[in-house]
């Protein structure tokens, strides 16, 4: 049953609401209203969440994408309505955001449409909770769009400041990102590094020497220990899942800080206008 809706953003446009005693379910089995003036190209920002809900980081993403949006006189939705992965409505959009989307939250025909958009072309970008353990029930996506398993967090404390390494200075998402800034956030940790042969390119590291990494308390006290090297604790990579769609994944935003950070906003900045280019992986 789907989860009663928190924090939606207020440029979404979706049909949430409960009206005339009809129930959130039946409303989100509608696709929401996309209203035909809609600049071109567009962006969806997806928040829907079925497992934890970042309620903070989900805010401040949705502001840059506006922010992003409006400077750049593109179009853009916003919505927690999961039923807008239809043929006809994702059409509409060259870029797809799931902003720190979690749990199940697509029903099997929405994937399908989803992967046959990106199949067509379409561009995706994964913020924070959506590259967490909450999306096994999704094996194409859990395994072809993010790759490595997330294993936990630190816990005390929670967010650190943190050294992180700019891994692919030649690659255009990394233009302008200096070798090396600190920032805090919720680190993530994942049971293995990306792989030579997994068709991924991982941009930036983190320092593990700059905080501490601590143990997955709420998931089985495993070590969040990768390495000392940067390039094996991934936190930003990309991929070209077919030959003519891209994809990014940022393990950064579980609050509205990071979106704040300049170097951050670059390389989201970057990230959007790469993965909607012509270039290639």
């Amino acid at each position: 049953m789907r989860h009663a809706l928190l924090g939606v953003f207020g440029l979404a446009l979706s049909a949430c609401t409960v009206l005339n005693g009809t129930s959130q379910q039946s409303e989100l089995e509608q696709p929401p209203h996309i209203v035909e003036w809609m600049k071109q190209p567009a962006i969806l920002v997806f928040s829907e969440t079925q497992d934890w809900r970042h309620n903070e980081g989900i805010a401040g993403a949705d502001l840059f994408f506006a922010d992003y949006t409006l400077a750049n006189e593109m179009g853009l939705f916003t919505t927690v309505n999961s039923a807008v992965f239809n043929d006809q409505d994702l059409a509409r959009f060259d870029l797809v955001v799931f902003n720190n989307m979690s749990g199940d939250a697509l029903t099997s025909e929405q994937e399908v449409a989803f992967q046959k958009w990106m199949a067509a072309g379409g561009d995706w970008i994964g913020i924070h909770g959506a590259g967490d353990m909450s999306h096994t029930d999704w094996p194409w996506y859990d395994d072809t769009l993010i790759g490595p398993e997330f294993i936990g967090h630190p816990s005390t404390p929670q967010f650190q400041d943190a050294t992180l390494v700019n891994l692919a200075k030649t690659h255009p998402v990394m233009e302008g990102i200096p070798d090396r800034w600190v920032a805090n956030d919720e680190w993530y940790s994942f049971q293995r590094a990306i792989l030579p042969n997994e068709g991924k390119t991982t941009l930036v590291g983190i320092d593990e020497k700059s905080y501490e990494p601590g143990v997955a308390v709420h998931w089985g006290g495993e070590s969040l220990s990768m390495s000392d090297d940067p390039a094996k604790h991934p936190l930003v990579w990309v991929s070209c899942p077919f030959e003519n769609s891209k994809a990014f994944y940022s393990a950064l935003g579980h609050t509205h800080e990071p979106y704040e950070n300049e170097t951050y906003r670059r390389l989201l900045t970057n990230a959007i206008q790469w993965t909607m280019s012509d270039d290639t992986c």
